[in-house]
């Protein structure tokens, strides 16, 4: 008798346990779920992109960077938030320059000293490459100056990777936030294979244009600034700009000569001057 006991003692404190194992489960997982909700201002900003012509189906939330993934750059969920509590004066170059209309993206104007950091996962033998790509985004414009730091606090760009087989993106980088700062991150995927020559120069130049501010120039959202030939053009030209969402080498080399096309001097023009 005292045997039976004890065994119906011992499955109901099972079924307990279980029970308890099964609510905490549940309550994880709706604290999961409030987790993974939008906040008021990640929704405010997803709903002017969709104002913009951007589709709800294209904005994939990323909530440990805070932004929605496109393709291979990212908007932070604070944009328009940002964009409303710093509003530019009319006439100045900051209102010309900000993402007004979908093509135009966030441009940092004026942006003379830029510096990047070189985290530790970021592969050394890039490092080359990359330094090679922010000198010709650097001689592009008096107004871009992109230069390395070596302290990680005072950095604009934080350069560094991640690892997804399953992604089709080879890099992804962080826009402009909307108060006048450049994307504060670049990442490269290494799953993919980076051979260090000029095509991989050419993709850092093109993810580095995203941090910029300049979008995709054969896409609608990208290909509207004015004086360029338009989104139907650079989707039949391969190397009509640095900046085609398939990135190609062109005439991009480690040399001191550009790469750039006629439409990629007139973007920088158009955002930065001469």
């Amino acid at each position: 008798m005292l045997t039976h006991k004890f065994k119906l003692s011992i499955f109901l404190t099972t079924i307990l346990l279980c029970a308890s194992c099964q609510n905490d489960g549940l309550d994880q997982e709706d604290l999961n779920q409030e987790e993974q909700s939008l906040s008021k201002e990640a929704t405010a900003t997803l709903d002017y992109l969709i104002e913009k012509g951007y589709s709800k189906e294209d904005l994939i939330p990323n909530f440990k960077d805070e932004a929605f993934i496109h393709d291979d750059y990212v908007i932070p969920f604070a944009l328009k938030g940002n964009m409303d509590k710093n509003p530019s004066k009319k006439g100045s170059v900051q209102e010309k320059n900000q993402w007004n209309y979908v093509g135009n993206g966030v441009y940092y104007s004026n942006s003379r000293n830029v510096s990047y950091y070189v985290e530790r996962n970021y592969p050394r033998d890039l490092e080359y490459v990359l330094s090679w790509a922010a000198y010709h985004w650097s001689r592009s414009s008096a107004n871009i100056n992109i230069r390395r730091t070596y302290t990680r606090s005072s950095a604009d760009i934080l350069v560094g990777s991640w690892y997804n087989s399953n992604e089709v993106a080879w890099a992804r980088a962080l826009l402009p936030d909307g108060r006048g700062n450049v994307g504060a991150w670049m990442r490269v995927n290494t799953a993919k294979s980076h051979p260090g020559d000029e095509s991989t120069m050419a993709l850092l130049i093109h993810e580095l244009g995203h941090n910029l501010g300049y979008l995709h120039s054969d896409q609608n959202d990208g290909g509207q600034i004015p004086g360029t030939n338009g989104p139907s053009y650079h989707q039949r030209n391969n190397c009509g700009s640095v900046m085609k969402s398939s990135v190609y080498t062109c005439n991009w080399r480690f040399s001191s000569t550009p790469g750039w096309s006629r439409d990629d001097r007139t973007a920088i023009t158009w955002a930065y001057g001469n």
